[in-house]
């Protein structure tokens, strides 16, 4: 039997080789300061700083490691990141008081698992302040201020381009300032799939403050697909607004504000607030409002080819619950340049509020071509100043929403001509006509029963989040339900937890009332907030419903 003594040398032992294994395999992270007082020579302590982001560039940072910028100084150096591994991002910050720390640009190729925060990147040179390229993925850029400046030459502010995937911009300024060339503030482009764009200010640029372009003439398969749009207040100031164009499917615009909009030659002087012209996108919960100039559009549906590119075609988009207002050409309008193959077909308008500009006559103008077909309008609500033919339809003639909702019941139902009594932002008022006057989205086709798992008559209202956000929450019937997938050929939803349902039930967002709002805002008694469940991402607001108050 062996002694006390001899049990306290052994778990003595024993815990000395357990912590030396720990220690081999544990990694430590490090922090590094720079401050344009500091000097490459130092350690890269807070009290002996970096001076130079060269000196960072050329520092083999390790997973884990974060890089701290001294507030009120500036560089006119380009960062080049490191890459982070799962769980142990490298973070570039700023520390102490003061402005934030302004550097020249970020350009990360092919790198991955990067925050850079609370910084500024910003320069007059023909860099591109912030560069995502060349496959790079999970890299955040988290409330920094991200400016081309007036003299600055790149096409682009923050460019997301060529197989990108996983990447987050959130809480962010971003801004093109150069006025004298083609500019976009953001442009997501070839590839760049499954990226957030979240809760950002986004002004400036003669082109589009927000463009994704997925293919070009020299790559035609490449596509821009997956991307959520999210909470974005986008001025257009310098020209249009929000472009999804050449081969972007399947993203999600929501809850965002775009304001303004200004005919240049940079954007042929058709300043589009909003234009979608791709596939199976969704866009709800908007507010697009005070586009005034006089070759303006709102929401855009004019399909095209532009050069030798891929012909655009727009179908299966489902377009709900937005705010138009105030946009004096045309505040939706569905056309095309009668490019062979561009068409714009089975796209669903529900639930959205137009109301007039200040010269605006047609809030609806769809173009009489055969290639612009079986476009479905149902429970939105049209007003202009008490203007009685407020729609141009197909057949040329300018018609009062009753009546084209007479002559032509399959694809105009259940739409208003009234005044949507709405506040100033956009909000109804106690007894607007919009509260409890919206569709439902959809029905459940599977015959009564329960599980995790059913058909909709149309899954296409539903996402699942992608993988970057919190998911659909969903109600059917009177029962709240997650999304966590969607299969979009089949209709099938499948949902987090059991429920059971009927066959017939309606299936919406969730709402107050008897019937899902009109319009960008769900009202409710006492403005008590809709719960959803929070955003799946740290580094972000919830992704909530937009509720008054």
């Amino acid at each position: 039997m062996k002694s006390r003594k001899t049990m306290q040398y052994l778990l003595i032992s024993i815990s000395a080789i357990v912590f030396t294994m720990f220690m081999s395999t544990a990694s430590f992270s490090a922090s590094y300061y720079v401050a344009a007082s500091g000097s490459d020579g130092n350690p890269g302590t807070a009290a002996l700083p970096w001076q130079s982001v060269s000196k960072v560039n050329r520092t083999a940072l390790s997973p884990g490691d974060t890089v701290y910028f001294k507030r009120g100084d500036s560089w006119n150096e380009l960062l080049y990141p490191a890459s982070g591994t799962i769980g142990k991002v490298v973070t570039y910050d700023a520390y102490g008081t003061g402005g934030a720390p302004i550097i020249r640009g970020f350009y990360a190729d092919n790198k991955s698992y990067i925050t850079a925060q609370n910084l500024t990147f910003k320069n007059n040179s023909t860099d591109i302040p912030f560069l995502i390229y060349n496959g790079s993925n999970h890299i955040t850029a988290y409330n920094c201020s991200i400016i081309a400046d007036s003299a600055c030459t790149a096409y682009v502010a923050l460019w997301l381009s060529t197989n990108v995937s996983y990447n987050r911009i959130t809480n962010c300024v971003i801004t093109h300032n150069n006025t004298g060339r083609q500019t976009d503030a953001i442009n997501l482009r070839l590839n760049a799939n499954y990226n957030i764009i979240q809760n950002n200010i986004i002004s400036g640029a003669t082109h589009y403050c927000l463009a994704l372009e997925g293919n070009t003439s020299t790559y035609p398969s490449y596509t821009c697909n997956n991307n959520i749009i999210f909470g974005n207040t986008v001025n257009a100031h310098n020209g249009a607004g929000i472009a999804i164009i050449s081969g972007s499917h399947n993203n999600v615009v929501d809850s965002n504000t775009v304001t303004g909009g200004k005919s240049t030659s940079f954007d042929v002087n058709l300043p589009r607030s909003l234009k979608v012209v791709t596939k199976n996108n969704i866009v709800r919960r908007n507010v697009i409002r005070d586009n005034t100039d006089p070759n303006s559009s709102g929401l855009s549906t004019e399909v095209y080819t532009y050069g030798s590119y891929p012909t655009n075609v727009a179908t299966n988009n489902h377009i709900y619950n937005n705010v138009i207002a105030n946009v004096t050409g045309y505040p939706i309008v569905i056309a095309s340049d009668k490019s062979s193959g561009a068409a714009a077909y089975n796209n669903y308008y529900k639930n959205n509020v137009i109301v007039g500009g200040l010269s605006s006559t047609y809030e609806l103008t769809i173009m009489g071509y055969s290639t612009i077909y079986d476009n479905f309008f149902t429970n939105n609500l049209f007003y202009n100043n008490g203007n009685t033919n407020v729609l141009s339809v197909p057949t040329g003639t300018y018609q009062s929403v009753a009546k084209i909702q007479s002559s032509d019941p399959t694809h105009f139902s259940f739409n208003l001509q009234v005044d949507p009594q709405l506040n100033s932002d956009l909000q109804p008022l106690s007894g607007s006509p919009c509260i409890d006057t919206g569709a439902f989205l959809t029905t459940v086709t599977s015959s009564s029963g329960s599980g995790t798992t059913f058909t909709v008559g149309d899954a296409g209202y539903f996402y699942n989040g992608y993988g970057l956000a919190a998911a659909d929450v969903i109600m059917v019937g009177g029962t709240l339900a997650t999304i966590s997938n969607v299969n979009y050929v089949t209709n099938t939803i499948t949902v987090t937890a059991s429920i059971s349902w009927t066959q017939g039930a309606n299936v919406s967002l969730p709402y107050s009332g008897s019937k899902p709002d009109l319009g960008a805002y769900e009202y409710s008694d006492g403005y008590s907030p809709i719960p959803t469940p929070p955003d799946s991402l740290p580094l972000a607001a919830p992704l909530n419903l937009r509720v008054v108050g």
